[in-house]
Parts: structure tokens; C-alpha cells; sequence
């Protein structure tokens, strides 16, 4: 998710259209100003509120979870473990996170940094991803079951390639199972990674 966890600050412009004067159909030396017509009217937001599940996901997901990358060890990536840690954005309306790798125990660096809330415009839930080269991922995040998410990202690199990738994840009792795959250009998943990510006990 990331733990990868910010004002989301909405300036609204209204422009008021001004009159324009016109001379009087009556020959005279007088010069009558129309009226101006009324000012555009503002139509109330259509944004949609977080439904509960929500409140509910960016809570359980607050904290630090670390798991094992014993399986993918290797001499390009020489991390034992990544941990992800998520704190709550402004108003505890939204996630902040970041993912990085550890050895022997020890943070060694951060690889992403997270953003997640609930786009109230477009009423779904909405994960951005960044990458310290610049690249940049994106998608909605849905609720797939009572302990259950999916989500579809969009990567952007500053190189110009794009691509598309899949996450599954199910959180029970400070456990949380990951999925990754990759999507091709017909649709279909294909496998890349899972995880069983452990979540650790506050720090007293």
C-alpha cells in the first residue's frame, strides 16, 4: 500500500461576467447601460463521502509491518526483510507511507514513499506511489471482501516507458497477505511476488 502517510487544498475561481452598454434605439444624445446579466450559477459539488470500510482500512493499516525477503535474496538485492510504515495525513482523512529494505535488522533505505486517500469526487479510494528516479504510480483501491483489497496501478517513468501492475492483499489479526502481478496488454495477471507481512508492536 505504500508503507510505503498532507492537505488536499481545492481553490474554487468564479468569474462574474460584466455587461456591456449599448446606445438607446431612440436618436437621442443619451446613452442607456443594459443590465448585466446574472452571475453564473454554482453548482453544489457531486463528491462522495468515504463509506465506513475505509475509516476502517486506513486504521488497521497505521503502524509498522516488516516482512521476510529471504526468498528474493539475492547479490542485487541484498535485503533480509522491507517494512512499510503508514501514519495518518491531516485530519486522519488520509495514509502517508513509505517501503524500505532492511539488514540484519537494520533500515538501510527507503525505496517508496505512499500517498493514500478517498477521492471525494470520484468516490473510490485512490493509492499514489513514488519512486526516488522520479517515477510515479497511481490507480484505485477497492474493497474486494470484508478483510480484502485489489488494486490497479499505472507506472510512469521519466524515461517514457509505462505499465500497468496488480496488487490482492488480506488483512486478518496483524497479519497482512501481498500479491503482485503484472497486467499486459490484453488484461490478463500475471504472477510476480507475494508476501505475509507482520504487523510490530508500537515502540513504548
Amino acid at each position: 500500500m505504500s508503507k510505503c502517510h498532507s492537505a488536499l487544498v481545492i481553490l474554487l475561481l468564479v468569474s462574474v461576467l460584466t455587461g456591456c452598454s449599448a446606445e438607446s434605439p431612440v436618436v437621442t444624445s443619451a446613452v442607456a447601460e443594459s443590465p448585466p446579466p446574472p452571475a453564473p450559477k454554482v453548482e453544489p459539488s457531486s463528491g462522495l463521502a468515504a463509506p465506513p470500510w475505509v475509516g476502517e482500512h486506513f486504521e488497521a493499516m497505521v503502524g509498522v509491518w516488516i516482512t521476510d525477503n529471504s526468498a528474493y535474496l539475492s547479490e542485487n538485492e541484498p535485503f533480509d526483510q522491507y517494512g512499510m510504515e503508514w501514519s495518518w495525513g491531516i485530519g486522519e482523512k488520509s495514509l502517508v507511507g513509505r517501503l524500505y529494505g532492511l539488514q540484519e535488522g537494520r533500515e538501510v533505505a527507503t525505496f517508496w514513499e505512499f500517498r493514500e486517500f478517498w477521492h471525494v469526487g470520484e468516490g473510490h479510494l485512490v493509492t499514489q506511489q513514488f519512486g526516488g528516479d522520479g517515477r510515479f504510480g497511481v490507480g484505485p483501491h477497492t474493497r474486494t471482501g470484508e478483510h480484502s483489497t485489489e488494486m490497479v496501478q499505472s507506472f510512469f517513468v521519466p524515461q517514457g516507458e509505462t505499465m500497468r501492475v496488480g496488487h490482492r492483499s488480506t488483512r486478518r489479526d496483524g497479519e497482512l497477505t501481498t500479491e503482485s502481478f503484472d497486467i499486459d496488454g490484453e488484461g490478463e495477471w500475471k504472477p510476480r511476488r507475494s508476501y505475509v507481512w507482520f504487523r510490530q508492536a508500537p515502540t513504548p
